[in-house]
């Protein structure tokens, strides 16, 4: 049974809706009335007595019983390395059973996140493609380029060997693949991008040329020794070909790379079209007369298609692919795969993806929910800007060892010092706007509802995380920056601001609050994922059953390690059926 259905019921049960619908710093705005369905978990969170310190937080309770278990089964996850040592200070028996039981059945159901195992490919990614690199990007794109080349290289004639890295960015993943012998489309929004892509692309062809001085002669090697994962033993001559048809079936045996960027807006339209041009053009003005470029291949414009030539088969593949691109590359290539294949030249089939997602804020309203499943229930799913905010995180990776224990104490710490901050931006705002006689806002409130975004907020803007040592600290700090004294509006404020056991309390609610919020998130990014998938199963199977479309596999692949920093490693793949 799919887990698209219990997983947006359980985002709609009364506690989890209430709990993503509310962020921290609207509760601690003046005028907030408390849901009635907090008040057994929200007694426990503010019960701070003599015996409680800072070592023994509520939220870290909270994180431990969903990071951890006694039988280490119930997530998908790393136990964290510190677990022991956790575990002294929290007492897990001590947490409102309704929050357990909200905690269990989320991770009942969520999506497992262990990577899958990806043939002999280095883990640590080869030392060569290591330029401007971070090690999270390097760790990713080692992965996800070996992972595809693990599922395009079974040495079969008919092999694809192109492939459109859409969202390109810097070319990393686009370089790694034209080292594995794949012609790559380099397509981005951003020239500032695509021109530092191609400086890349130049200090690595100078690389390669300087190896290729020193003698790296692959005909030395051992036949045993070829591997199409290794791009060290790659020719690095090109062929010239008449067509790209042609090219689809050669290039495999030589495995001669080739990369083209290209700076465009992308959309479905513009995607498929930039994919026809390349594959039947190549890259404009690069070549005077009848002859132009597909990437690094000469390729003859005068010799025409012909309708017996095969449509030349395209991978589509993007890492990080953020907001409405996913789905919009979903788009182009099932209405691709959906066409029929007369009457007319076909330029290109699309044969596989590899996509994976992010930025899930930033999605259109059209992009969810995509599945019949969805679109058809009473009323229709949703989902809120507050929940795809949620999405990105990984509260599972917070507790792992003592550095990033560390990190996740200041990244709550910011949450609540803000959040406790809130009436006094709201006082500012109320007072500036009566001096100036406007609204006090003009931002869409409902939409922005559980976001926690105001012209306040933003007016602060980020601090150094010095300014975050204590509350202390913290309130001169954002008071002078935004150029308050607070003694000019104290008899207005809450008394919290003043009193440290009364602000103790609520500090501690508010964390709570917002690990429970960020605890639903990888549940907000397993109901995207799956409703993705179901859309692809839907859409694929309809074309299969009305036209002579070939059936394709559709699968969830954890590419990533979330353990590195890439939180967001589930690809979507859709491959032929074998």
């Amino acid at each position: 049974m799919s887990k698209l259905e219990p997983i947006y019921q359980q985002l709609c049960s009364p506690l989890a809706s209430e709990l993503l619908s509310i962020h921290p710093n609207d509760l601690a705005a003046s005028g907030f009335q408390l849901p009635g369905i907090w008040k057994g978990w929200w007694e426990w969170a503010t019960s701070i007595d003599d015996e409680n310190t800072p070592y023994f937080p509520r939220w870290m309770s909270i994180l431990h019983y969903y990071s951890a278990t006694p039988d280490d089964q119930r997530t998908g996850n790393q136990v964290p390395s510190n677990k022991s040592s956790v575990g002294l200070l929290c007492d897990d028996r001590r947490i409102p059973p309704d929050l357990k039981v909200l905690i269990d059945d989320t991770v009942r159901i969520q999506l497992n996140r262990d990577r899958i195992s990806i043939g002999n490919t280095s883990e640590s990614g080869n030392a060569h493609r290591s330029y401007g690199m971070s090690p999270k990007k390097e760790h990713e794109v080692s992965r996800m380029s070996g992972y595809i080349d693990q599922l395009l290289c079974p040495g079969s004639t008919d092999t694809l060997s192109h492939v459109v890295d859409v969202g390109s960015g810097q070319g990393y993943l686009s370089r790694a693949l034209q080292n594995l012998g794949f012609h790559v489309l380099a397509l981005d929004s951003n020239e500032i991008q695509t021109s530092g892509a191609e400086r890349w692309k130049a200090k690595e062809a100078a690389r390669r040329q300087k190896q290729f001085k020193r003698g790296n002669d692959v005909q030395s090697l051992p036949d045993s020794q070829h591997h199409c994962n290794d791009p060290l033993f790659q020719s690095h001559v090109a062929t010239s070909v008449p067509s790209a048809s042609i090219a689809s079936k050669n290039i495999i045996h030589s495995r001669t790379g080739s990369l083209t960027h290209q700076t465009i807006c992308i959309n479905p339209r513009t995607l498929e079209s930039s994919i026809h041009d390349w594959l039947l053009f190549g890259e404009d003005n690069q070549i005077a007369g009848c002859t132009n470029m597909i990437g690094d291949l000469l390729v003859d414009r005068t010799e025409q298609r012909t309708p017996e030539e095969k449509p030349v088969p395209v991978m589509m593949v993007a890492l990080h692919a953020c907001g409405s691109l996913t789905p919009d590359v979903l788009r182009v290539f099932l209405s691709n795969y959906r066409r029929p294949s007369a009457p007319g030249i076909r330029i290109w089939t699309a044969q596989a993806l590899v996509v994976v997602g992010c930025c899930y804020n930033l999605m259109a309203s059209e992009d969810f929910p995509l599945s019949r499943s969805l679109r058809e229930r009473v009323p229709v799913a949703t989902l809120p800007l507050s929940s795809r905010h949620l999405a990105a995180q990984i509260p599972s990776q917070w507790l792992r060892n003592e550095t990033s224990t560390r990190e996740t104490s200041l990244a709550i710490r910011k949450v609540v010092f803000r959040a406790l901050l809130q009436p006094v931006l709201q006082k500012i705002g109320a007072l500036e706007a009566s001096a100036n006689h406007t609204a006090t806002s003009s931002y869409d409130v409902e939409e922005l509802r559980g976001v926690g975004q105001t012209p306040e907020n933003r007016r602060l803007g980020k601090l150094p995380d010095a300014a975050y040592k204590d509350w202390e600290t913290f309130l001169d700090r954002a008071t002078s920056k935004i150029g308050v004294r607070l003694d000019q509006i104290a008899t207005q404020l809450p008394v919290y601001i003043h009193d440290k056991r009364r602000r103790m309390q609520l500090e501690s609610a508010l964390s709570v609050l917002h690990v429970l919020r960020c605890i639903m998130g990888p549940l907000i990014e397993s109901l995207i994922l799956l409703d993705r998938h179901e859309w692809i199963r839907e859409e694929s199977s309809r074309s299969s059953e009305t036209q002579e479309s070939s059936p394709m596999d559709v699968e969830l692949v954890n590419l990533f390690d979330q353990a590195t920093g890439s939180g967001r490693n589930v690809a979507i793949v859709i491959k032929p059926c074998e």
